[in-house]
């Protein structure tokens, strides 16, 4: 499976409600870029915290892109679809191919 295409997976598990498994050759094996990206979302998680109750509101939901806000601090979108929250208080947090995340 494309590497990108798994990190935008983990762009939504890591950001969505639940309890998010990351597996141990991509944290470990698929080199330090990898490792590192998702360290990082994974802070994000931490600091915003996002847990197995967050709240979750869809905001676009098509072929080609995905994005949602999640306990109203944290924003998110996947996909090529062109897409970014409209309140400048938003902060981008993390961002790579076909990903973005946002926070206040």
């Amino acid at each position: 499976m494309h590497k990108l295409i798994v990190f935008q997976g983990y762009a939504y598990i890591l950001t969505h409600p639940g309890i998010p498994t990351v597996f141990y050759d991509h944290f470990f094996d698929w080199g330090d870029s990898f490792h590192d990206e998702i360290a990082k979302l994974m802070e994000i998680r931490k600091s915003q915290d996002i847990h197995s109750r967050s709240a979750v509101k869809i905001l676009e939901a098509s072929s080609n892109l995905y994005s949602a806000v999640i306990d109203d601090k944290l924003c998110m979108k996947i996909g090529e679809g062109p897409w970014c929250p409209s309140d400048p208080e938003w902060k981008l947090a993390a961002c790579g191919d076909r990903y973005a995340v946002w926070h206040m």
